[in-house]
């Protein structure tokens, strides 16, 4: 009885101890997800994977309720069908460590959701399931869930910055024994025999994954440099997308072969944009660009980068026409804003003339507004000419002085 007794100790030991040195996080911290209908419940490694348990709650509703500018939340192009939706795992889902995407880590088996399927929910039901990727490498505490890029009626479920216990292992250092060393033999010099030399075979490196570019970084307010809540729009091979961050963190997957126009928004900003082909980027998988948004409020200047004219003359250039729609968008969005538009040139040349240029310049930014549905009285022209420069430097750097920009009067 007794030895059973001991035995059964040492197994609850032994259980406790396994238990103890195993690598789990209850409930992960998130940076950022695609689809606020899945979370992540815990992750635990062992010796052989990394897994991590999943919830899904499909919406009380036959008909899925979509916020606009989303996509539906359906599986390989599944469409809503009687009393629920469909769901599945893709079998290219993998794990990445931020900004290594050529550290990848493949999804080898799954538990209570299909991968070369699909499965049927209902209404308010729930789905607990458990993804099976190979082992997260030592040290790597931060990583990325990408089942794919979304498309049209179909919502991939990402998840960006899953923070987790995964220490370094520390290398046991092994105390050395203290031996009396013995005089060394005496050996008779012994002829060097010639070994032939083997021709080493260069060994080549795996190239680089290129199935997918990560870019992130943060939006700010430009006059505080806090982070903000912001929208992400972009299209990619057809398809409107978002990405919404209401910390300001945002990352994107995107496809090395694509160019994209990048637009970011966000309420009572005016937002930016910028054009990104990953190609371009010097063979990087991942880069960091950060967004500062003027916020809207009375007596605010904003300078639009992009407004270009003939020389000498009034008359927009299309180049223009993509910042110009920009300031329409965000006047639809605002209904109640009023601005002023400011015309300026530099102070070289005849004063009276530069003034009348600025004013000309100005009413044609004022015109193109109108044209797209925005009402005169919302928006004064005015010009200053030479009057208000911002440098007096080179002959480039007074080039700045010739420039647009918008004044908030109302909100």
């Amino acid at each position: 009885m007794k030895c059973r007794t001991f035995l059964a100790f040492a197994f609850a030991i032994t259980l406790s101890l396994n238990y103890a040195f195993g690598q789990v996080t209850e409930n992960p911290k998130v940076d950022e997800q695609s689809a606020e209908y899945v979370k992540i419940k815990r992750v635990e490694l062992t010796d052989q994977y990394t897994i991590i348990s999943l919830e899904f709650v499909e919406k009380k509703s036959n008909v899925p309720q979509v916020p606009k500018g989303f996509n539906l939340p359906f599986k390989r192009g599944q469409g809503p069908i009687q009393g629920g939706n469909q769901i599945w795992l893709d079998p290219e889902t993998r794990l990445y460590k931020p900004g290594e995407i050529e550290k990848k880590f493949k999804l080898i088996k799954a538990e209570n959701i299909p991968t070369n399927a699909t499965k049927e929910v209902t209404a308010g039901e729930k789905v607990d399931f458990v993804a099976y990727f190979e082992r997260l490498s030592p040290g790597i505490e931060e990583f990325d869930f990408y089942e794919g890029r979304s498309s049209q009626g179909t919502q991939s479920w990402n998840f960006y910055g899953i923070h987790i216990k995964n220490p370094l292992k520390k290398p046991v250092q092994k105390t050395p024994k203290i031996t009396a060393k013995a005089a060394p033999p005496v050996k008779k010099p012994a002829e060097k025999a010639v070994v032939p030399q083997k021709e080493e075979t260069p060994v080549e490196e795996p190239a680089a994954e290129s199935g997918v570019a990560v870019l992130r970084g943060n939006v700010f307010n430009a006059k505080t440099k806090q982070p903000i809540a912001a929208e992400i729009q972009y299209v990619e091979k057809g398809d409107s997308l978002q990405i919404r961050s209401s910390s300001g963190k945002y990352r994107l997957g995107l496809d090395p072969a694509e160019k994209y126009d990048l637009k970011i928004v966000a309420k009572g900003y005016y937002g930016t944009a910028l054009s990104l082909s990953p190609a371009d980027s010097a063979g990087k998988g991942a880069f960091t660009h950060d967004f500062y948004l003027n916020p809207l409020a009375v007596g605010e200047t904003i300078t639009m980068p992009n407004i270009y004219f003939e020389t000498s003359k009034y008359a927009l250039l299309p180049e223009s026409y993509a910042e110009l729609n920009r300031l329409v968008d965000m006047m639809r969005e605002n209904k109640n804003i009023r601005i002023r538009i400011e015309g300026h040139t530099d102070n070289v040349g005849d004063f009276d003339k530069n003034l009348e240029l600025s004013r000309q310049r100005a009413e044609s930014v004022q015109a193109y507004l109108v044209e797209k549905g925005i009402e005169k009285s919302r928006i004064e022209a005015k010009g200053y000419g030479g009057t208000r420069a911002v440098t007096k430097g080179t002959p480039e750097e007074r080039a700045r002085n010739r420039r647009v920009e918008f004044v908030v009067t109302e909100v």
